[in-house]
């Protein structure tokens, strides 16, 4: 299948029409066979995965993938004139990955770009190769069982390829008929409403343009904000100030103040609270004054709103409306307002990426539950692609069932939709002696694959030490922390700021790799040290309030070393502990904080000097009889913490230890009527 794709280039016009190269169809067919051979069998376990390839666009013009010219063959060079692409002038200040994989997706280099920055996804030489074979496999239809264990970026790198998969459709303003635009409809929309039924009515337009006009002229005074409108349970009318009898009459129509309505609603100018505010006038309007008017109106809706979701199937409505919609018979000028207040506020697109945990629980009616709405979706709009995410496969109880829909596609003998990319995570199978006197399990208790799966199976290993500092330092790169003269402002950090971080969560990783297992850490870890920086950056003292905030700096160094005391440091034992216990194998903390003061002098002191300045009883209320001693300190300062920062915490330890001691604490500080007096 690899092969058969690539070979469909001696058909296109850059193969046909050739006049300038020599020998392009011997050295392009050699290279397909190789390139073939290495996507069959292709591992991520370490870094030794093949680096060069030819990129075919759909017209398969080519591109070179490399990362060092001087292992490309001298025949495949001579293809490029014995020039390197990456040093050519159209690549210049230009990220040669995103070049290369928005070639081969066939979307333009600044959509890629885009959608990098709004994920904040790091394209390291490692993440590139995936999603380059991620591509080749969805092209050749064959569905990809990732094998790796878990945080190496598995689901972010699924998620961020559906993006780029669909971008294409969502920026191509000629695939208008596929992706909902439901502010732009809804401007089009309201711009008819005025053409057709209001100006044809003198004295409904000349109310209309007399109560809509502050709304229009002047927004930032309008004393409804969106909250307010989305929390309006029932959506009553406006009471509007009668005008004067001569002005209803035969008032003069504001032209200018019309003119600019119609050109805004043209040009999709308004936002969402003007365009509400515009229906729900003309609604209250036309009730005012009886006429046959409200009753085409609410017809009017009633039939754009339906068509629109009979139109754009990736619409997802909300319950509410589809509630209101089915109710249209005994439709009022109230509900007619909620009807189109629902569908335009609430109305979202449906996600092209579907993702599914699985565990020994799920069974084979609740996979054919997940997969029927995508199928339906996937029918109704076969221009789009969805990728299906299937998490921890193989602790599933049916994998008979993935067998069929991976490798026969079909679901219970149904045929599945081809625009449907299959793709899955598992944990590696490691048979464990039953005599080993291993305590703590490194393995995973899961399922092995069937043969019939086992082909579509691809090792993704935990990243190695110079791909993870790659990763570490480019995403420290992209890190922002609030600025302290201005809090709405963002600033990256120092450059020796950031080499101290990179050196100490590489330090910290690599620590816990070692002494711990290769699946103690991974990415997550590294998310969370940056997580926890934002808030010790923000983090200020009762006593720290007296400085003039715009002078006031944090310390970095206190920030990075709390952060990594919280990821890293707090969850080892003491060498004490590992004394009493008679463990002479498990790491201590003193060896890893020995580590890090490599990078961070007097790691430990830090430390040490910000938990007696957080847990005191000058911060906390303790109750009489309480001994604030390092296990109190440690538990209340991460708990407090965890709570803040929205993390997730486990605190382990044998009874006695002052685990639910320290949380009653906390919680007499926090909550309702216990809540301290204390300041902090």
């Amino acid at each position: 299948k690899f092969l058969y794709r690539r070979v469909q280039f001696f058909g296109g016009q850059y193969y046909c029409w050739n006049q300038h190269i020599q020998q392009l169809g011997t050295i392009a067919m050699q290279q397909m066979i190789i390139e073939a051979i290495s996507l069959s069998n292709i591992s991520f376990q370490n870094n030794n995965y093949p680096r060069v390839y030819l990129v075919y666009d759909p017209g398969f013009s080519l591109h070179l993938l490399h990362t060092d010219w001087n292992s490309v063959p001298s025949d495949l060079k001579s293809l490029f004139k014995n020039r390197d692409p990456i040093k050519s002038e159209e690549f210049q200040n230009k990220d040669y990955f995103a070049e290369c994989l928005a070639w081969l997706i066939d979307i333009k280099y600044e959509t890629f770009m885009k959608i990098i920055d709004e994920t904040k996804f790091i394209l390291t030489e490692n993440f590139a190769y995936k999603l380059f074979h991620v591509h080749e496999r969805k092209l050749t239809k064959l569905a990809l069982i990732i094998e790796g264990d878990t945080g190496v970026g598995k689901t972010f790198l699924l998620k961020f390829y559906s993006l780029l998969l669909n971008s294409k459709n969502t920026n191509d303003p000629l695939q208008g008929n596929i992706y909902p635009r439901i502010l732009e409809n809804s401007h089009r929309f309201l711009l008819d409403i005025i053409k057709k039924n209001v100006e044809s009515q003198p004295n409904i337009l000349a109310a209309f343009l007399r109560h809509i006009q502050p709304k229009i002229l002047d927004p930032e005074n309008d004393e409804e904000t969106e909250a307010e409108i989305l929390n309006q349970r029932r959506m009553l009318l406006p009471i509007l100030p009668a005008a004067p009898a001569q002005q209803q009459n035969d008032g003069p129509t504001d032209d200018i103040l019309l003119k600019d309505i119609k050109q805004s609603l043209e040009q999709h100018r308004f936002n969402k609270n003007i365009l509400f505010h515009i229906w729900r006038t003309t609604m209250s309007v036309s009730n005012e004054n009886p006429t046959i008017l409200h009753g085409d109106l609410i017809k009017s809706l009633y039939d754009y709103v339906t068509n629109e979701l009979v139109n754009y199937p990736l619409i997802k409505s909300s319950c509410r409306l589809e509630e209101l919609l089915q109710n249209s018979v005994s439709s009022s000028v109230e509900t007619s307002i909620e009807i189109f207040k629902e569908y335009l506020f609430y109305s979202q697109t449906k996600p092209l990426f579907y993702r599914l945990l699985l565990h020994p629980g799920v069974s084979e009616e609740q996979l054919i539950e997940f997969m029927t709405p995508i199928s339906q979706l996937a029918r109704e709009v076969p221009q789009i692609e969805i990728v299906v995410f299937f998490d921890e496969v193989n602790t599933a109880s049916c994998l008979g069932l993935f067998k069929e829909m991976f490798t026969d596609g079909t679901l219970r003998g149904k045929s599945i939709p081809k625009n449907i990319f299959f793709t899955a995570a598992i944990n590696p199978y490691i048979k464990i002696s039953e005599k080993t006197q291993q305590v703590h399990r490194t393995d995973y208790i899961v399922h092995e694959l069937p043969q019939s799966l086992n082909y579509l199976k691809v090792s993704y290993g935990a990243l190695e030490s110079k791909t993870l500092a790659d990763y570490i330092f480019r995403k420290i790169a992209m890190f922002q922390v609030n600025s302290t003269t201005n809090s709405e402002k963002t600033m990256p950090l120092d450059l020796y700021v950031q080499e101290t971080l990179a050196d100490s969560i590489l330090k910290a990783q690599e620590f816990c790799e070692y002494y711990l297992g290769h699946n103690s850490v991974s990415q997550r870890e590294i998310q969370r040290c940056f997580n926890l920086i934002n808030f010790f950056w923000a983090l200020r003292y009762d006593d720290e309030f007296k400085f003039d905030q715009k002078t006031y700096t944090p310390n970095p160094i206190r920030c990075i070393a709390l952060s990594l005391a919280l990821t890293y440091y707090f969850r080892l034992p003491t060498k004490e502990d590992n004394l009493q216990r008679n463990d002479d194998k498990s790491p201590s903390r003193e060896q890893l904080a020995e580590l890090l003061s490599e990078c961070i002098a007097d790691f430990q002191s830090i430390v040490q000097h910000e938990l007696e300045k957080f847990v005191n009883t000058n911060n906390f209320v303790i109750p009489q009889g309480v001994a604030i001693n390092q296990a109190v300190r440690e538990h209340i300062f991460s708990i407090v913490v965890s709570i803040v920062t929205r993390t997730a915490l486990c605190i382990i330890g044998v009874p006695g230890q002052s685990k639910t001691l320290s949380f009653q604490i906390v919680l007499q500080n926090l909550q309702g009527t216990q809540l301290s007096a204390k300041p902090f």
